[in-house]
Parts: C-alpha cells; sequence; structure tokens
C-alpha cells in the first residue's frame, strides 16, 4: 500500500510555518536542511525526518511524539519543554542541545550522541538506551524507570555493559 502521508521540502514547509500553520503532523521530510530555523510549538508528530539536519534549530515547546528522527543532526538545538515521546533518535547527533524539562518517555536512543547535552528536568522512563553517549551532558545521572541499557557511557564517563532494566 501506498505512503500517501505529505511529502514537504524546507522551502514549503518555512512557508507554510510562516504563515501561521503549525500543524505538520505525520510529514515526510527526508535528507534535507531546517539548520538554525525558528520552528518553536511546531508539530512534527509521526513526521519521518530522517537525516535532517535540524542543527541550532529552535524546536522549543514542539511536538516531536512518535517522529523518526533517525541519523538527525541535532547539534545545539533548543528542545526545552518538547515533547519527544516515543520518537525514534537512533544515530542522532544530540551534541550540546538543549533538551531541558523535555519528554524523553519510550523514546529508542540508539547509537544517540548527547555529549554535553543539558537534560535538566528530562523525563525518560520505559527509553531503549543502547550505545548511547552522555559523557560531559549536563544534569543528567541515569534513565527513569522501565528503561533498557545497553552499552552506554554515562556522563561522568564510566561505561555501562549491560543490558539491565531501570526500576
Amino acid at each position: 500500500m501506498a505512503d500517501r502521508r505529505e511529502r514537504l521540502n524546507s522551502e514549503k514547509l518555512l512557508k507554510r510555518y510562516a504563515a501561521g500553520e503549525r500543524n505538520f503532523s505525520g510529514i515526510i521530510f527526508s535528507s534535507s536542511t531546517l539548520d538554525g530555523e525558528d520552528l518553536r510549538s511546531i508539530d512534527l508528530s509521526e513526521a519521518d525526518l530522517i537525516r535532517v539536519d535540524l542543527s541550532g534549530t529552535n524546536l522549543s515547546n514542539a511536538d516531536l511524539s512518535g517522529a523518526r528522527l533517525l541519523c538527525a543532526n541535532l547539534t545545539a538545538a533548543n528542545l526545552e519543554g518538547a515533547n519527544l515521546s516515543g520518537a525514534d533518535l537512533s544515530g542522532a547527533d544530540c551534541i550540546g542541545t538543549n533538551f531541558r524539562d523535555a519528554n524523553l518517555n519510550e523514546t529508542i536512543l540508539s547509537g544517540t550522541d548527547f555529549t554535553a547535552a543539558d537534560l535538566c528536568g528530562v523525563e525518560m522512563d520505559d527509553a531503549i538506551v543502547i550505545a548511547a553517549d552522555f559523557r560531559a551532558a549536563q544534569n543528567f545521572s541515569s534513565p527513569g524507570q522501565g528503561s533498557l541499557v545497553c552499552k552506554t557511557f554515562w556522563a561522568d564517563g564510566d561505561f555501562f555493559k549491560g543490558p539491565d532494566w531501570y526500576e
């Protein structure tokens, strides 16, 4: 069955966002760039954002629940207060990213790089954390309850082989 979700490029998305539209739920937006844009409060829930460059982008209070951010570049992005519950951030670069008060419950964090990210107030229950890197992450101690963790570097540089469930 053909995928009937809307496909957008950066030019079309930015034009519609500037006109006041915020709901881009379920869009397909791959291999493109939105680096440095101000997209606060945008709804990108269930969107495909595979290999998208979102470095330096303001996504504060955005809805990215269920989004696929595979190999996305979120370096130095602002995701403060964003909802990423159920999102897949496998292979994403989140170096120096602001995740303050973000919801990362039920996320897939396989090979995700959180080096020097700010994780103050982050909710991370029931997450899958495999081969992630939290070295030098700020305000982070461990994932929340129900999370599966394996082969992960903690903020203090310690390596956790696992696998283990956090309760």
